[in-house]
């Protein structure tokens, strides 16, 4: 599952394949657990998937998205190496720089993936560079690092880099603020009755006086969802006070959950492309009114 902070990544790297525009080098760069090897993965899988292009793609279904999910397709090369600590010259020749040439054997591309790209001698990142330099037109290069000032100069400017940024859990110290996040937990759990006049006035409040909050809300509806779902399997990630809500929001119906879900990450994304913020919460919090009024009836 991809990093929820990086949502936007992941549109951006869909949008740019959609319309052709995918760079030949990339760097990901970012802490571990961040998203970047799938984030890689996905992309790797959208450009190879021959499934039905109306259901969208990745498919995740086809011969070749599974390949990929099996660590078996011959045109995404996962670079190995052997020893812990060092991906060495040797590495870099035999499972990139040999490879190159041999052209895809499924489809139109071949994606080479390098995990821990930082660990790469001097060695292996000069053997790399002249392929960056030069890459056939059906290469795509992913190097994967968590700092990439570890990597040669010559390499990083050759390379489109997306940074990946680990997304500590927030945590209101104003009482003013906590109530909203408070109230909002409330709307999400079904523990709150509002109705849409009320639901409108709390829109209006969130966007006029915490707007600047609007990005942690929801990261925090987000992170309510998925902690209920696990609560659902009885695995519980967050202690109380929230875990009442969590009890609650874990009785609506898995379906109302994943609604929940989508429309907060929308409204993400909808804030992010500057739609008009109070209509974008009024649109959030009657979508989760709705996925949440069926059990309250």
């Amino acid at each position: 599952m991809l990093s929820k902070t990086d949502h936007i990544l992941k549109e951006y790297i869909d949008t740019a394949i959609d319309k052709d525009t995918l760079n030949q080098s990339y760097i990901f760069e970012g802490a571990e657990g961040t998203g970047k090897t799938e984030l890689a993965l996905h992309t790797a899988k959208a450009l190879l998937c021959t499934g039905d292009a109306g259901l969208g793609k990745p498919c995740g279904t086809c011969h070749s998205c599974k390949l990929i999910d099996s660590g078996n397709h011959p045109d995404c090369v996962i670079v190995a190496h052997e020893k812990q600590n060092t991906v060495s010259v040797e590495d870099i020749r035999e499972q990139v720089v040999g490879d190159v040439a041999v052209r895809p054997y499924y489809g139109g591309r071949k994606i080479y993936i390098i995990p821990d790209a930082e660990l790469m001698s001097a060695g292996a990142q000069n053997a790399l560079l002249k392929t960056i330099e030069e890459p056939p037109a059906y290469v795509l290069i992913i190097l994967i690092v968590k700092n990439k000032e570890l990597l040669l100069q010559t390499i990083r400017s050759r390379c489109v880099t997306l940074t990946f940024k680990a997304e500590p859990e927030f945590q209101p110290d104003d009482e003013a603020v906590a109530m909203q996040f408070d109230k909002v937990a409330g709307i999400v759990s079904g523990q709150d009755l509002s109705d849409t006049a009320e639901l409108m006035g709390f829109a209006k409040e969130l966007t006029s006086e915490y707007k600047e909050y609007l990005p942690e809300i929801f990261t925090y509806i987000e992170r309510l969802c998925r902690d209920a779902l696990l609560a659902k399997s009885g695995v519980y990630l967050t202690e109380k006070p929230s875990s009442g809500y969590i009890d609650k929001a874990a009785e609506i119906p898995y379906e109302s959950l994943e609604k929940i879900l989508k429309a907060a990450e929308q409204a993400r994304h909808d804030i992010l492309m500057n739609v008009a913020s109070e209509a974008v919460i009024d649109s959030l919090l009657l979508h989760i009114k709705q996925a949440v009024g069926s059990q309250n009836k």
